[in-house]
């Protein structure tokens, strides 16, 4: 090996640069397998923006098709009936209801001696996903409250945080194949029935005392039990739930029920909302993003200013 000789400048080492180069390469290859993933989890759990997250049906199963049951006239038949939309942008082909509240036949009783109750499974976010948080609004009616809004897409909550309530006729004339019509004729056309003539209103059975719910511009719509929101056959219905920002942290519920003044479908069952305060207030997703946008940022000029 030549010696160094003094005051010229040594031709790099090809080795390290080698050796560099394939680090960069690795690391690059991982990032690129990490942002897959969290794109492939992020798709997995999106809901399809164009469909609403809750419906409300008319159970059309005359009699139960399956099971102990089998054979015995269903007991939420001709029942409206809330529904949660399971829709996955990505496998449209999979878009199902989740029915929350019904009344069905206890799984302790028999054949012969049927016992009808309403089904547990009756509260949003449904089995051990965690109530939504509240969020700190910034702007609008709801300024400086806790509300509701929708989460971010990584968020197994994220679904269930899109409070928009429609009638299942707002899924109709789609084509064949689209996330709609796999929607409306699930479980083998149950809930595809039309509400037409009804008139469908949403009644307050218990609401958490702090916690209010405002549609529009009218920020306490319900305060009593009893009190209802008229909605007719067809709707779009946008609720908000909110808090003061003082209120204490822990869990708010709601529940309704749904009822048609025309009587040409029968009673829902109860079904809750499940919210918590957190013990510090998050600020909606929106500002959230935006402020994890500034913090990115200001580690970036950091990092730079460190290897200058």
């Amino acid at each position: 090996m030549a010696a160094a000789v003094p005051g010229k400048s040594q031709p790099p080492n090809r080795t390290n640069s080698i050796q560099k180069m394939n680090t960069s390469r690795s690391f690059a290859r991982a990032g690129l397998a990490v942002a897959a993933l969290l794109a492939s989890a992020a798709t997995s759990l999106a809901k399809d923006p164009a469909i609403a997250g809750y419906f409300v049906g008319v159970d059309g199963l005359a009699n139960i098709a399956t099971g102990t049951f089998a054979t015995l006239p269903n007991p939420n038949h001709d029942r409206l009936t809330f529904l949660y939309a399971h829709t996955y942008p990505a496998n449209p082909a999979t878009n199902h209801y989740h029915s929350k509240g019904i009344y069905r036949y206890a799984p302790s009783s028999t054949f012969a001696s049927p016992v009808i109750e309403q089904s547990p499974s009756n509260f949003l976010p449904e089995g051990a996903i965690a109530p939504l948080t509240l969020s700190l609004a910034s702007g609008g009616a709801y300024d400086g409250k806790l509300v509701s809004a929708p989460l971010p897409v990584s968020d197994p909550r994220h679904g269930f945080s899109f409070m928009t309530i429609e009638d299942t006729g707002k899924l109709t004339g789609f084509g064949p194949t689209d996330g709609q019509t796999t929607l409306l004729n699930s479980s083998s056309g149950r809930w595809n029935g039309t509400l037409s003539g009804a008139d469908v209103h949403l009644v307050l059975v218990g609401l958490t005392p702090g916690l209010n719910v405002g549609v529009g511009l009218d920020l306490n719509a319900f305060v009593n039990p009893g009190d209802d929101y008229h909605l007719a056959d067809s709707f779009s219905f946008n609720p908000t739930f909110w808090t003061e920002l003082n209120a204490a942290p822990g869990l708010y519920t709601a529940q309704f029920m749904l009822t048609d003044e025309e009587g040409i479908f029968g009673d829902s069952g109860t079904f809750e909302f499940r919210f918590e305060v957190a013990a510090t207030p998050i600020p909606e997703p929106s500002s959230a993003a935006a402020l994890a946008g500034f913090v990115m940022l200001g580690l970036a000029a950091a990092k730079r200013r460190r290897r200058a």
